[in-house]
This record gives C-alpha cells, structure tokens and sequence, in this order.
C-alpha cells in the first residue's frame, strides 16, 4: 500500500481532496481485482467510467457495471480479496441483493486510515439486467500508484452510457446525472432515442421530452448540495438545464 504522504502529493497534482484520492486509489485497486478474475464479464459504466477514462471533472464514488455474461460469483469476491491483501490494504466484504442487482461493499483501511471513522467504502453496484447493447470498448488503465500494474477494462461506449444518464434522471432525477448527460453532449455525443427506449423498456416506459424536462427541473434545489465537494466550481442549473433540453429539441 502506497503512503499517505503519497496520497497527499497526488491530491494535490490531482486537485481533488486527499480523501478522493484515496478513495480513487482504492479504486484502482478494486478494479485491478475485478478485471483479475474476470474478462469482460462485467461492463464498466457510469459516472466512474466517464471519470477514469473520458475525462469528466466530476468525482464519483461508485464502481458500476452491468452483467455482460455469467460470471463466476465466488472467484470474483476471492480473486479481489487476494488482490488488496497482496498490497496490505486490510478489508472486508459484504454483498446484498438490490433492485436490479447486487451491491458489493468493500470496507477498506486505505492510506489515510487513522481508526475506524476513517475507513473507506468502495461499492461495487452490479446490474443484473444483461442489458449492454454495443460490445464494450477494451480500454487499458496505467495506474499512477507504485504498488498496481496496467490492466484492461471492457468500458461501455460513451453513447451507451448517456442512454443510461437519460434513463436515470427519467427514473430518479439526480443532479450528478444530468450533470453528467451534459458533460457528454459538450463532448457531442448524440443521443440515440431507440437506445434510450431500449434502456427504458426495463421500467416499461419509453422517452418522454415533458416527463424527462419535469424530472429535470425537479431538482434545482438539490444542485448545489449534491455537487457540492464533487466538481472544481458548480455551473449554474439554469444554464445546464437549458444546453440540455435544447440538445433535446434538436
């Protein structure tokens, strides 16, 4: 395990706080297990994904993935224990069911770890739905801890993952989502409406521009404290809700 000296420089290079990168090395670190006992099983998706690897300036917490093909459950759970042990990180493991899933939680003793108010949670969100459309994109992570090696991830492509935001902000309506749908639309992504119908056909809805623009506005008064500590500076809501529903009109 790296040192928390280390995690404090690397917060500082990284401008996130020394606890974002800590929990980002723990991270890297659970997802060195994952893609250590499996393939390309489990897709990497969600804000997470468009952290590590397009570029997105929001921090998220969660490890999310949908089942691409069976798994073997036990390996993944051992395989990822081995993989902490081997570089010291003391931890646990819980799992429960969720609504379309399973929830993983590692409670880890990282870096910064100065007794048990100060362990870090990674959760690993696992959807069951089998629901990927596009084969994923093979991409590679170089970690910058000394103690973790390069490793390949099947990532879900980018427009997979905006048909996923637009599903999540008509079903339950976060700032981090439409945060994160516009970042994407910046990036000039295009939103594939059968995509996200096919995305929404799980709840038995389809696209709705008026439900999508009343689920959007809903949470204003959320904007600021749901972001806040996530992003450098918080743009303001009016000004992303409009580039949104224009991109909408379009």
């Amino acid at each position: 395990m790296i040192t928390a000296e280390e995690i404090i420089r690397l917060a500082k290079v990284n401008r996130l706080k020394p606890y974002q990168q800590e929990k980002h090395y723990l991270q890297t670190a659970t997802l060195t297990g994952v893609y250590a006992a499996l393939v390309d099983e489990l897709v990497f998706k969600g804000g997470t994904a468009l952290f590590f690897f397009y570029g997105l300036d929001r921090f998220s917490e969660d490890l999310d993935f949908t089942r691409f093909k069976q798994y073997d459950q036990a390996k993944l759970k051992t395989t990822l224990s081995d993989v902490l042990t081997v570089i010291h990180i003391i931890h646990e493991m819980k799992t429960k069911k969720s609504l379309t899933g399973k929830t993983v939680k590692v409670k880890a003793q990282g870096p910064l770890y100065k007794g048990p108010l100060s362990e870090s949670i990674i959760s690993i969100e696992i959807s069951e739905r089998n629901d990927v459309v596009f084969p994923p994109d093979i991409k590679e992570i170089v970690p910058i801890y000394n103690d973790l090696r390069p490793f390949t991830v099947p990532v879900m492509k980018k427009e997979e993952i905006l048909a996923e935001k637009v599903r999540a902000m008509m079903i339950r309506g976060r700032a981090r989502d439409l945060y994160d749908i516009s970042f994407l639309l910046k990036k000039e992504i295009s939103l594939e409406y059968d995509l996200i119908n096919k995305k929404l056909s799980y709840y038995k809805k389809t696209f709705d521009a008026e439900e999508f623009t009343r689920q959007a506005t809903s949470i204003k008064n959320l904007w600021q404290s749901e972001l806040h500590g996530l992003i450098p500076k918080i743009p303001l809501f009016d000004d992303i809700l409009h580039f949104v529903l224009k991109q909408l009109k379009q």
